[in-house]
């Protein structure tokens, strides 16, 4: 390859490069900036358009009403009126329903043991809506890190090969340094394009959570600001316990109600009739007789949801109990790591960057491993923007088993 053709794609290289490292929202100098987006507002917009808790926040509505019509009584009252063509005779009966075998009290127990595991269901919903938001907050923030570390790189490699440039036709630097230069050119390239492409996809992800646009600039730099402190302050029994136990008092209120269904509601009340001018009125008594039917089918379907209900139970139970222990692992694991690492690795990466270059230059290192320290470096630089999000994610997941309030950054 000439020289002149390889200054020629190089320079072509460079233009590729500097116009995919400006994002295309820089393109308009003369747009508003968009106010920042902290994790606590993410949360708070998160809350708000979080399919999960409007589906509970139904839910619970839905419980309410079911509630409030199983406070009184079971039945509604019944009204039957009756006349003849001739207006001779006509008569009216109202009558009201009654239990006699206690279900409308078992009924009225399942409906308020289903309004609190309402309630505590959309408790815990609300703080998983919010770890979630705080996950995909922190994952964008990594995923910009990235591309910051990539558009390093394409700088580094373009410094790298303007120097070989000069240095080839100084004629210390041989053709195949220069190949080896635009190559790196190359690579470096494909990585910042790689690393626009995650963080795409997460800054949708998290532009969907909230119901708002999000640019990385809208972003805190630090992914860990996206996990809270922990005030230690959770209940002693997890909300997704709490609503398991619920359900399965309500599935067996509802099981005990099916059961004294079998015996029919006895119906009382009064008649009034007018025959030939005579009026007629007393009282009136009307009780199916469970001959045929005894209300089996529902009995067995109840006496399931019963076992099922159980058996969620013991699931969600032994899943907290698992997630608190794996959380609490994590986080002192990852705790004890990273207190044996280096301080400021982003700095130290910069260091070592420039000393690889001035060892280039020096001549004190070759090109093939000038490159290799300068992907090795970066590459550290880049794992520690990973292990920052990893950290996050690892006291968000112990905030959400422990069902710390700070989870929701203050949101109503």
């Amino acid at each position: 390859m000439s020289l002149p053709l390889s200054r020629g794609i190089g320079c072509a290289l460079l233009w590729v490069v500097s116009w995919i490292a400006v994002p295309c929202w820089a393109s308009d100098p003369g747009a508003p900036p968009s106010a920042p987006l902290t994790p606590e507002a993410a949360v708070a917009a998160a809350l708000q358009t979080h399919t999960a808790v409007l589906q509970a926040e139904a839910a619970l509505d839905r419980s309410r009403g079911a509630a409030s019509e199983a406070a009184l009584l079971l039945g509604n009252p019944e009204l039957a009126i009756a006349a003849s063509f001739d207006r001779s005779r006509a008569g009216a009966e109202l009558g009201l329903p009654l239990s006699l075998s206690g279900a409308g009290l078992h009924e009225r127990a399942a409906t308020r043991a289903a309004l609190d595991a309402a309630e505590v269901a959309l408790a815990r919903t609300r703080l998983e809506a919010a770890a979630e938001a705080r996950r995909t907050y922190a994952a964008a923030v990594v995923a910009a890190g990235q591309v910051r570390v990539a558009q390093e790189r394409v700088s580094l490699a373009a410094h790298l090969g303007q120097a070989v440039v000069r240095l080839h036709e100084e004629g210390e630097a041989s053709a195949l340094d220069l190949r080896i230069a635009r190559l790196a050119e190359v690579q470096a390239a494909a990585d910042l394009l790689q690393a626009r492409e995650a963080e795409a996809a997460m800054l949708q992800a998290l532009a969907a959570a909230t119901g708002r646009p999000v640019t990385s600039a809208d972003l805190v730099s630090d992914a860990l600001s996206a996990a809270p402190a922990a005030t230690g302050r959770g209940p002693q029994e997890r909300a997704d316990v709490s609503a398991a136990g619920e359900r399965l008092r309500a599935a067996e209120a509802q099981h005990r109600a099916q059961r004294a269904a079998a015996l029919p509601p006895l119906t009382v009340g009064v008649f009034a009739e007018v025959e030939d001018g005579q009026v007629f009125v007393g009282p009136a008594v009307a009780w199916e007789l469970p001959v045929f039917r005894r209300n089996r089918a529902a009995q067995a379907g109840a006496a399931g949801q019963v076992a099922v209900a159980g058996g969620q139970l013991a699931s969600v139970r032994a899943r907290a109990a698992t997630e608190q222990a794996t959380a609490a692992h994590r986080v002192a694991e990852a705790e004890s790591l990273t207190a044996a690492l280096i301080e400021d690795p982003v700095d130290q990466a910069r260091a070592a960057l420039a000393s690889i270059e001035v060892g280039y230059l020096a001549g004190e290192i070759d090109l093939p491993s000038a490159v290799l320290l300068q992907a090795e470096v970066l590459d550290g630089e880049s794992a520690a923007i990973s292990l920052s999000g990893r950290i996050a994610v690892a006291r968000i997941d112990l905030l959400l088993a422990t069902e710390d309030p700070s989870l929701l950054g203050g949101a109503p």
